[in-house]
């Protein structure tokens, strides 16, 4: 199995793998990522799977200019369970459009205190330049996250940062 494949289909919460949650999901982040870059504001929420139910819900929020605190998002609503929390980066993102910094040592230091914390962390941001030719999944090797889906003719990627094995360094 290629990493691709298992950053992909290593289930999350329960059955649910990221590749499920972005056929589902996909469409909805990229629609409030929009909403984010007309607004010039964060948004952000959680992604949502009832008991028993076949598709997430997912709530969300607009945030304030540059900042969106997802505290809220990351306790489920009852009978639920918490499969990824978001958050958009209207073309306000490091220069190569990855997370940033601020995003992943958070990201670090909230599942190396819990290991209980399994749901995905993903951020929506500008393609600064479009990978023409990587189609529905990208991958790009990096400690802090990968490039899982992209809409090169909109200059939309959705990163993916999965529970980190070690502090990341920016160096």
């Amino acid at each position: 199995m290629s990493a691709l494949d298992t950053v992909l289909n290593t289930p999350i919460v329960g059955e649910w793998t990221l590749a499920q949650i972005l056929t589902t999901e996909a469409a909805n982040l990229v629609k409030i990522w929009e909403d984010s870059m007309r607004d010039n504001v964060e948004y952000g929420g959680g992604i949502y799977i009832k008991d028993g139910a076949v598709r997430p819900t997912v709530n969300h929020a607009k945030g304030n200019g540059n900042n969106m605190n997802i505290e809220r998002f990351r306790t489920p609503p009852a009978d639920s369970q918490i499969l990824g929390e978001f958050h958009t980066h209207p073309g306000k993102q490091p220069k190569d459009g990855r997370p940033s910094d601020d995003d992943i040592n958070n990201h670090w230091d909230r599942t190396s205190k819990n290991r209980a914390l399994t749901h995905v962390a993903l951020v929506v941001t500008t393609a600064k330049e479009p990978a023409s030719g990587w189609g529905k999944y990208a991958f790009i090797t990096k400690e802090y996250g990968v490039i899982v889906w992209e809409d090169a003719a909109k200059g939309v990627r959705i990163w993916a940062m999965p529970r980190l094995a070690k502090k990341p360094n920016f160096d």
